[in-house]
């Protein structure tokens, strides 16, 4: 029982959203968006409710700490970034991306 509490707490904290999701990676956002197909600001926020939120994309990420993208595909060009460094709205020992960074997630095939 420790075991799998110990467990549980380390995903919660180390901010793994699902075994059917994946992080993608930090990347730069435009005002255009990388994600376009659905969005809102969500409070709380965290990768948890952005991913919900998200139900039956592929893709979806975090901005700016309320921000919350879906989409099917992301947008080209693609640009890796290290700025994702806003704490989650809804959890603040997450990160949720920054200021036109957006931290991704994809779905995971192998389920």
């Amino acid at each position: 029982m420790k075991g799998t509490i110990f467990c549980c707490l380390v995903l919660f904290f180390s901010g793994v959203v699902s075994v059917h999701y994946i992080r993608y990676g930090c990347l730069e956002n435009r005002t255009t968006r990388i994600l376009k197909e659905k969005a809102a600001y969500l409070k709380p926020n965290s990768p948890w409710h952005c991913q919900k939120f998200c139900e039956g994309y592929i893709y979806f990420g975090v901005e700016h700490g309320d921000a919350c993208f879906c989409g099917n595909k992301l947008i080209l060009p693609i640009k890796r970034s290290s700025n994702c460094t806003k704490p989650c709205e809804g959890n603040h020992l997450l990160m949720c991306g920054g200021g036109y960074t957006i931290d991704v997630y994809r779905r995971s095939d192998k389920w």
